[in-house]
């Protein structure tokens, strides 16, 4: 099934050409009237989508156990941390827009403490395992800054270092969960306050259109090293996952489609579209972006400076991701 992308996301033939373009324009709300075909259940067909040929999934270093009341989740190796199932009814994805839905994850996992950073890339391009991130750039990251973010890279980038290193993609609703929790917070740290310097890196009214890339955020132009904004830190009883908000936007493993009403139960997306959704704001995003239901999407092939990516350590997927390069 082909869904027509609405008109604010981005215009995935210049994508694709200019690896420096600017951040992609996120959905503050529900998608425009342009998206005609909503997707009803987001749960994973019993086959991949046609036009995105792949072999297998990708590998996991090892699972988790399935959900059972109250039990206690494995411990995560250092630098990830781990989140829980849901509650047997799930939570609501979406909340508060069109598109709000119940949501099952049914197996806890192990989120990346961090985005993944340039000196972890660095190792995976050393391996011969990775291709290295577009360089063209002012506020490239790759290969100087180590404690900060990799940027500049395109999803199959992504997808390829977190196979590397025996981990995956988080699917869309898993970063969903990861970020808001059971109290269903609109930021990863709260309902309050209000995101500033002091809770993540963003730009308070955004970038101006004419300089979406330039010298702004709270650290000026391109991201910070990874933590350093602790007081924005999503806490969980295993620890704190850092810079869910704001620093880069970061890849999901998910096809981005607008969200139907449905209750579903461990969703992962895939359609016939080069498009994945991105999630968390990026460095050159306003106050609205830091929200944790916040959507943008992005081609495939996208690399700019404000998105990245972080891994999960959890269940293989039901079905096969797709295969760009």
């Amino acid at each position: 099934m082909r869904h027509t992308l609405p008109a604010v996301l981005l215009a995935c033939s210049a994508c694709a050409a200019t690896p420096s373009a600017p951040a992609p324009a996120p959905l503050a709300t529900a998608p425009s009237a342009a998206a005609t075909a909503p997707v009803t259940s987001v749960a994973a067909p019993a086959s991949p989508a046609t036009g995105t040929p792949s072999t297998e999934p990708a590998p996991v270093a090892s699972t988790l156990p399935p959900y059972e009341a109250g039990a206690a989740i494995a411990t995560c190796p250092d630098g990830e941390i781990a989140v829980p199932p849901t509650p047997a009814d799930g939570f609501t994805m979406a909340k508060g827009l069109k598109g709000a839905h119940r949501v099952v994850l049914t197996h806890g996992f192990c989120m990346d403490q961090n985005e993944v950073t340039v000196r972890e890339y660095a190792r995976c391009v050393e391996a011969g395992a990775c291709k290295e991130p577009w360089r063209g750039d002012p506020y490239s990251t790759y290969p100087t800054k180590l404690d900060e973010p990799v940027n500049l890279v395109s999803w199959p980038k992504a997808h390829a270092f977190c196979e590397w290193a025996g981990k995956r993609l988080p699917t869309e609703a898993e970063w969903e969960w990861t970020a808001t929790g059971p109290e269903q917070y609109r930021y990863p740290w709260g309902n309050e306050p209000e995101p500033s310097c002091d809770t993540c890196d963003y730009t308070k009214f955004g970038a101006p259109k004419w300089e979406a890339g330039g010298d702004i955020g709270c650290g000026g132009g391109g991201p910070s090293p990874v933590g350093t904004h602790p007081k924005g830190d999503r806490v969980w009883p295993g620890g704190a996952i850092h810079d869910l908000a704001g620093n880069v936007w970061e890849w999901v493993e998910d096809a981005y489609a607008p969200f139907g009403n449905d209750p579903v139960t461990d969703p992962v997306v895939r359609l016939d579209v080069a498009v994945h959704a991105i999630r968390g704001g990026g460095w050159n995003r306003s106050y609205a972006a830091m929200v944790v239901t916040y959507r943008g999407a992005a081609h495939y092939s996208y690399q700019v400076p404000a998105l990245g990516f972080r891994c999960v350590r959890g269940e293989p997927l039901p079905t096969p991701s797709p295969h760009y390069e």
